[in-house]
């Protein structure tokens, strides 16, 4: 590494700080006001019992996947933080891995949200498929830059 090499926790891996910081707290909001309602509040009956008026057969496995993709990904997103602050090694790969995850958990949730008419129709209209796209042109974009930055490779040693 060159004296003139960027590295530390500047540039562009600010933005990246802000993101993995913010997100726990969407994902943790998300899950108290999206999530536990559906236990608390009698809604997964309303939605899982067959003969009910909301009944899908793909209700429960879809609340079930995202339920624990979001659990997990809070979890690792907390991981990646403490590792992003260490400026552990590890972090630029598991980071790319996780982004990775992330595609795949967002094309799951479309599947699944095509699969239950209700939501079909919510997805068209909240244009989740804009969503989808984003997150995959964002997670396109880091893994690009964790992938090939100076400032990653320099840091993360």
């Amino acid at each position: 590494m060159s004296l003139n090499s960027p590295s530390g926790l500047g540039g562009w891996l600010i933005v990246a700080a802000f993101g993995l910081i913010s997100q726990p707290i969407f994902i943790a909001i998300s899950l108290y006001t999206d999530f536990l309602p559906i236990i608390t509040e009698g809604y997964w009956q309303l939605l899982t019992t067959e003969g009910s008026e909301a009944f899908h057969q793909a209700w429960a496995p879809f609340i079930i996947f995202e339920t624990v993709g979001n659990i997990v990904f809070l979890i690792t997103n907390i991981i990646l933080i403490y590792l992003f602050f260490k400026k552990s090694y590890r972090f630029p790969s598991l980071y790319i891995l996780f982004l990775a995850a992330k595609i795949l958990f967002a094309i799951g949730l479309y599947y699944f949200m095509n699969l239950i008419p209700a939501l079909a129709y919510a997805s068209e209209s909240m244009q989740f498929s804009k969503e989808l796209s984003r997150t995959v042109i964002f997670s396109i974009i880091w893994i690009s830059y964790f992938s090939f930055s100076k400032r990653v490779k320099n840091t993360f040693v």
